[in-house]
């Protein structure tokens, strides 16, 4: 069991938006990996009115001391007026892979 590894989930309104936010955490070492996936589909009310919109989701990878930090650097970065930002910790890591994301964040 590991509590030091962190993911934070987000989504984007383009993927370029989603790389260059991604390399900006990255570049600031409040991250060590960000994962992009395909566009998805998603549907959502906002401000009184249902949306469904293309997003970009990235998985960001971090320490848990790094969440906070993290977290509001990308809520800055983040073109929408809500982001959706969400994390949770991990259970258990492989040890090494724990070793190197540890090794890339800001302690």
């Amino acid at each position: 069991m590991t509590g030091s590894v962190a993911l934070i989930y987000s989504t984007f309104g383009s993927a370029e938006e989603a790389r260059r936010v991604a390399l900006s955490l990255l570049q600031e070492k409040l991250v060590a990996c960000a994962n992009h996936f395909a566009p998805v589909v998603s549907q959502y009310e906002f401000q009184g009115k249902l949306h469904e919109e293309q997003e970009f989701p990235a998985l960001l990878k971090t320490s848990t001391e790094m969440v906070g930090p993290a977290m509001s650097r990308l809520s800055i970065l983040h073109s929408f007026d809500t982001p959706a930002i969400l994390h949770w910790v991990v259970d258990a890591a492989d040890p090494d892979y724990e070793k190197w994301l540890l090794g890339q964040v800001r302690n």
